[in-house]
């Protein structure tokens, strides 16, 4: 029926039969699998997805007249602007906006308007006495996850600091950055011949801290003595505390750390990409095996290859080429990354296939002739964008074939493959994850950031769909408790973990970045384009992000804690309601005002908190008006939406040493 509305097939649609409506009424509601979508009691999440083109939409359905439930619900569905893997979540808030309209506003019906109607400037009156939307803030306060304004808590956010970077970058600007926190440094690569070692304290630096160059012979530069190469990707080992780097010419060079403070690197290992025809059985063409060479540095030619003799005839000559070149254009390696779990390098090709290398058995003596992969995966049908590790168990890949793919360490088997319905529609670019909530952040080459919720055990669904931003998104990183993600019209948006709340929207259009990098040891964010340029948050988000907090911070942490819970545990109730109409849970004692979730009343989250020196001494609700109002002991008087805890009206009491 939602489709029909969408569609306007309804207009000339008389009422559903009674067969219909019988089948209907006497339909199996399966309980979990509706819970799993949310529970339908979140008006803000109809009002996020309301921009003015659907309001004026919505004002045209209204033609001077007052709507009625069915007509009001049909209304705001004829706006396209629902989420179709959460309908029944979208029809709960609808139909609790119209019930909160109706009753905030009937003093303003219109002189013969029929009875449970709403009209349209009832409707924009709501909107701007209650405007909830605008106050959300992320928080961790249970699964109703939001922090009122009339709290006057410390909200995180960030700011530029005054970092300045003066060093000399080559390129046209930073292709791919890492973060090592093992040796304090961003890595970067910038499109050249070498790899760039980064320091992100303040003020500020004039040169990288390292440059690796690799040290190779003449055959691998031109007449002008230039490179005929450029890194492509890196991956570091913390526990060897070796560097792999992959180049454009095939090669694997690895480097290994020989001193952290003055970061100082050693060429270890020159290896190359190489393939081979494998017959397969049943196959009509043979399929390329890629495996890994040791070559002389000076020569790059394989040092246990044996010498071919020459082709005999001019066709041989051309089948041989040909097939050199076939076997290089398989071996092309496009990005590595280190798994800690697996112990091996993983590399991926244009085609998505995924080559597991086991390249600890080269320590010591190493007498083969070749390294072949581990293991093969063949999930992914072209370039894979990011390799992430969840947990012991479990890992994660996304690719430029719109697909995210779970995998299990164990067994190296898909668990679970998010494509198609309801899952990204374009190609996927990058992710994060914040073990702390169990959620992956994924985003793609579209304007929404997806959501998922997988544990240690298993997949447990989608969490939610984050709209804010206006261009596509490009990039997502993430801290301990908050998440940043920076679309192409250089805009980043801090998002809390907990509740899925915007907490800060920046315009970095001025640096022009093009990734976003979190480092939760120092709770900054690194944003880099053709500069390094970081934003510092302040105590609140330097802590969400995963900074650690000083001797001093800690001691007043806890004696606050130990004074706020004693405080809240002694304090004396004032009133606890089940509201007739919207069965929300409400309560208050001397010092705090709580609202508690319908489905779980133990989730609960603070409305408001007494001030220092204050309790509260009188309290009251308005169902009919979703009002709560109370009195304090210095005589202020409170008015605050009893779901939001937006504070409507306050009238001061008594200040320190003055009148009333």
């Amino acid at each position: 029926r939602l489709e029909r509305k969408w569609q306007a097939e309804d207009r000339d649609r008389g009422p559903s039969p009674a067969d219909t409506e019988h089948q209907i009424a006497v339909a199996d509601f399966v309980t979990r699998g509706y819970l799993r979508r949310r529970v339908p009691d979140e008006i803000e999440a109809v009002l996020a997805t309301l921009d003015a083109g659907a309001m004026d939409l919505i004002r045209q359905s209204f033609e001077e007249q007052a709507l009625g439930m069915q007509q009001f619900v049909e209304a705001i569905v004829r706006t396209g602007t629902y989420d179709a893997d959460r309908i029944v979540a979208f029809i709960g808030g609808i139909v609790d906006l119209f019930l909160e309209t109706l009753r905030s506003q009937a003093e303003r019906a219109t002189v013969g308007q029929t009875p449970g109607t709403v009209n349209w400037a009832q409707v924009m009156n709501h909107f701007i006495e209650c405007p909830e939307i605008a106050m959300f803030e992320g928080s961790e306060g249970g699964i109703l996850g939001t922090k009122v304004a009339s709290s006057k808590d410390k909200q995180p956010q960030v700011q530029r600091n005054n970092f300045v970077d003066r060093a000399k970058h080559q390129s046209c600007g930073i292709e791919k950055i890492y973060w090592a926190p093992y040796v304090d440094t961003m890595i970067t690569v910038e499109g050249n011949e070498s790899v760039q070692f980064f320091s992100p304290h303040a003020p500020g630096l004039d040169a990288p801290r390292a440059v690796l160059t690799p040290e190779l012979g003449p055959d691998f530069k031109d007449e002008n003595d230039k490179p005929l190469y450029h890194v492509q990707a890196v991956a570091f080992d913390e526990e060897l505390q070796d560097l792999a780097v992959v180049f454009s010419n095939r090669m694997l060079i690895m480097w290994r750390l020989r001193n952290r403070e003055k970061c100082q690197w050693q060429q270890k290992r020159e290896l190359q990409f190489d393939a081979y025809r494998q017959e397969i059985k049943g196959a009509q063409s043979a399929h390329w095996q890629v495996k890994l060479l040791t070559i002389d540095p000076q020569t790059g030619q394989d040092i246990h290859a044996k010498k071919k003799p020459d082709p005999e005839t001019e066709g041989a000559m051309r089948k041989t080429l040909n097939e050199t070149r076939l076997a290089e254009e398989a071996a092309v390696q496009l990005d590595i990354w280190w798994n800690t779990v697996l112990k091996c390098w993983i590399t991926t090709d244009a085609k998505g296939q995924l080559s597991l290398w086991d390249l600890r058995v080269m320590e010591g003596a190493w007498l083969e002739a070749f390294v072949s992969p581990k293991k093969v995966l063949r999930e992914h049908t072209r370039l894979v964008t990011s390799h992430l590790e969840l947990n012991k168990n479990k890992f994660t890949t996304c690719s430029l074939d719109r697909s995210v793919v779970l995998w299990d360490h164990k067994n190296l088997v898909p668990e679970m493959k998010l494509h198609g319905g309801g899952a990204h529609s374009a190609s996927v670019l990058s992710q994060a994850y914040l073990p702390r909530f169990n959620s992956l952040v994924t985003v793609a080459c579209e304007k929404k950031v997806f959501v998922w919720t997988i544990d240690s055990t298993a997949y447990r669904g989608m969490k939610g769909k984050l709209s804010g931003h206006q261009g596509n998104v490009m990039r997502v990183s993430a801290g301990q408790r908050v998440f940043f993600t920076l679309d192409e019209a250089f805009i980043g948006i801090l998002w809390d973990g907990a509740t899925l709340a915007s907490l800060q929207t920046i315009s970095c259009a001025t640096i022009v970045p093009r990734h976003c990098t979190c480092l939760p040891e120092h709770g900054t964010i690194c944003l880099s384009g053709r500069r390094l340029n970081f934003v510092e948050g302040n105590e609140v988000a330097a802590e969400k992000l995963g900074k650690p907090l000083t001797k001093e911070q800690q001691a007043n942490a806890l004696n606050k804690l130990k004074e706020g819970a004693s405080l809240k545990e002694s304090a004396a109730p004032k009133f606890c309601g089940l509201a007739d109409s919207r069965a929300c849970v409400l309560s208050a004692t001397e010092v705090e005002v709580r609202l508690h979730s319908r489905a779980n009343p133990g989730s609960s989250r603070a409305l408001f908190n007494a001030p220092e020196g204050e309790i509260i001494s009188a309290f009251a609700a308005s169902d009919s008006r979703s009002l709560s109002v109370f009195g304090t002991s210095k005589g202020a008087i409170h008015f605050i939406k009893y779901r939001s805890g937006f504070s409507m009206k306050m009238y001061p009491g008594k200040r320190e040493g003055g009148d009333w």
